[in-house]
């Protein structure tokens, strides 16, 4: 059980920062020009920021591919960009180069400290990581949104890479309402340190219009000894930025030992100090602290000052903490994390169950990612707990920046409600089972086949789970295995609608690994449609019935209206040959009815049925 001391401040201490020589700068480390799809020139740029209020650092970083066309005088676009901020720096401006990498499907990432570039066509990601650790330079996952890709694989993680790549978008964009930091980006943010990337949260205006660092009020903020390129790339690397949407908005995040983007080691508590002021005097609505498992403390103010102190207890290898903050008018502010980790160079990240709803003796598969950070080779001695002691032990060898994922099968049984992942007897994360009655059962709807009010389940859904039964639908074709945990198939026939009709048609393949689940014990539920649909599709379910053996085949509509026969009501109706029941089949059965009873228009009529089937 976590310990967590809260200590509030209430004397109107100064912002706090653990070095003594730290200062703050506000800047946009995201920018573009027509060196690539912007406008103006990086003089141009540079020399607007030099002038916007509270922007004391302006990046240019144009899109890499547009380089492989020199400027008119034959320049490279990244030579003639570094040598265009050399000349805007000053003693109270810094202007610096970088390049943007874009790939469709990936996303972006900016790099900054070289004095070349690549782009998509010479390198993919993992090309581009390593070109990255090559040079060490400073990356940047930008604008971790779907509609530029699937987020870098799904942040997955690269142990060395993640030396470099120091920091991460939580918001981005140059329009003048302000409103840059999104929900998706802040969730990417911490999907990604879940992942185990070790990032700072910053914030790129990303301007493509000429109002370069002017556009709003959006900055990186960054702590660092000095205004130079040398030591803001190396505030970058160390993580010490926060994103704020607000450039009078102080944040200060720190611990007895460290600050904001420091990796601390082999801690047994921590001593959290945050505080935030917005030196214009509006008003703070809330303070929220984030650590590995999501919301740890919210704090409502109503002041422009907040400051705190957290005592926790560290109980895991792997921990980190952040701070987000919203203001009463909207504003938001991330900061980067502190870190506590275990000093041995293996650590374990982002375990998984799948399915993690299950009756005891199911087989479940647990996943998780097992990398090595250091340059050495590793071993560490994986265990598998359950409540009541270790479930399974094995041990890894791992060579130097090694990352790997493993799946392990797993059968539940008693004591499976949670499993804890230790390495070298350290806890590491868990995961939750939701272990059912044995007796329960698994109920799989077919909607792959643009089945009969397939839309019309909540009813359905929610009645099950009532009884305690697990309730999911399939949504593409069956895999073979994929029945060998399910109880109850219920397959409507199809509905009118779909793009293909040939979908609707149930295939060899399908009707064979359904026959099978039939015959092995399962029970498959076939209801009529309410809904025209041509006879070529329902005679491939009739012969799927007849290969079985049952004296049944389904025919056209016969009513779309709700129709009750022999006391059942029906959402729609069939022509049906032969009689409507049970039929056994192998060692299952085969329930056929003539229309649908168990949708939302009709299954509160059903409670009988419903209640026999279930």
């Amino acid at each position: 059980m976590r310990r967590l001391v809260i200590v509030v401040l209430f004397a109107l201490l100064a912002i706090a920062v653990v070095a003594s020589d730290l200062r703050l700068f506000y800047g946009n480390p995201h920018s573009h020009t027509s060196y690539s799809d912007g406008t103006g020139t990086p003089e141009e740029a540079y020399e607007y920021g030099s002038k916007v209020p509270g922007l004391d650092f302006l990046a240019v970083t144009d899109h890499g591919y547009y380089f492989v066309q020199t400027l008119p005088d034959g320049r490279d676009k990244l030579t003639a960009t570094i040598e265009a901020a050399q000349k805007a720096t000053t003693g109270s401006f810094l202007a610096f180069a970088g390049f943007e990498w874009t790939a469709t499907g990936t996303g972006h990432i900016n790099v900054y400290g070289t004095q070349d570039w690549t782009d998509r066509v010479q390198s993919d990601l993992w090309q581009l990581y390593d070109w990255i650790i090559e040079r060490k330079a400073v990356g940047q996952f930008n604008h971790p949104i779907t509609m530029f890709g699937d987020n870098f694989k799904q942040f997955h993680y690269v142990p060395q890479a993640d030396l470099y790549v120091n920091l991460i978008e939580v918001g981005n964009g140059n329009w003048w309402q302000n409103e840059t930091i999104s929900q998706e980006m802040f969730q990417a943010y911490r999907l990604a340190l879940l992942k185990g990337w070790h990032l700072g949260a910053t914030l790129g205006q990303d301007n493509h219009k000429p109002n370069w660092g002017g556009a709003n009020d959006s900055r990186a903020v960054v702590y660092a000894s000095g205004l130079t390129q040398e030591e803001i790339l190396k505030a970058f690397s160390e993580r010490r930025v926060y994103a704020s949407e607000d450039r009078d908005i102080l944040l200060s995040f720190s611990a007895d030992s460290g600050f904001m983007g420091d990796i601390l080691h082999d801690l047994e508590e921590i001593n959290l100090k945050v505080s935030i002021k917005d030196e214009t005097g509006d008003d703070l609505e809330f303070v929220e602290i984030y650590s590995r498992t999501g919301l740890l403390a919210h704090f409502d103010v109503n002041d422009s000052l907040f400051e705190m102190e957290l005592r926790l207890d560290i109980e895991t290898g792997y921990e980190y903490f952040f701070v987000y903050a919203k203001a009463r008018d909207g504003e938001e502010v991330v900061s980067s994390p502190i870190w506590v980790q275990r000093s041995d160079p293996v650590h374990l990240y982002n375990p998984a169950v799948h399915p993690s709803n299950v009756k005891p003796g199911e087989e479940v598969t647990l996943s998780f990612q097992i990398s090595n950070t250091s340059s050495q080779e590793a071993s560490t001695t994986l265990e598998l707990r359950n409540l009541h002691g270790v479930i399974l032990q094995e041990s890894y060898l791992l060579t130097a920046y090694e990352s790997r994922e493993v799946t392990l099968p797993h059968t539940t049984g008693n004591g499976d409600e949670r499993i804890d992942f230790y390495l070298d007897s350290v806890p590491y994360s868990s995961v939750s089972l939701k272990l059912r009655e044995a007796t329960s059962l698994n109920v799989l709807l077919d909607r792959s086949h643009v089945n009969y009010a397939m839309d019309r389940r909540e009813k359905l859904s929610t009645t099950l789970q009532e009884f305690g039964h697990k309730y999911s639908t399939v949504e593409r074709l069956l895999k073979t295995g994929e029945l060998d945990n399910i109880n109850v198939l219920i397959m409507p026939l199809p509905g009118a609608g779909g793009s293909f009709e040939r979908l609707k048609m149930l295939m060899p393949a399908q009707a064979g690994i359904i026959a099978d689940f039939v015959r092995k014990g399962g029970t498959l539920i076939i209801t009529g449609t309410g809904e025209t649909v041509g006879q070529d599709i329902i005679d491939t379910y009739n012969k799927f019935l007849a290969d079985l053996g049952l004296p049944v085949t389904f025919g056209g509509v016969q009513s779309g209206e709700i129709v009750s026969v022999e006391g059942i009501s029906f959402d729609g109706i069939s022509t049906l040959e032969g009689e409507a029941g049970e039929y056994p089949a192998g060692d299952g059965t085969v329930i056929i009815y003539p229309g649908d009873p168990l949708t939302d228009n009709v299954i509160e009529m059903n409670e009988k049925l419903v209640w026999r089937l279930f």
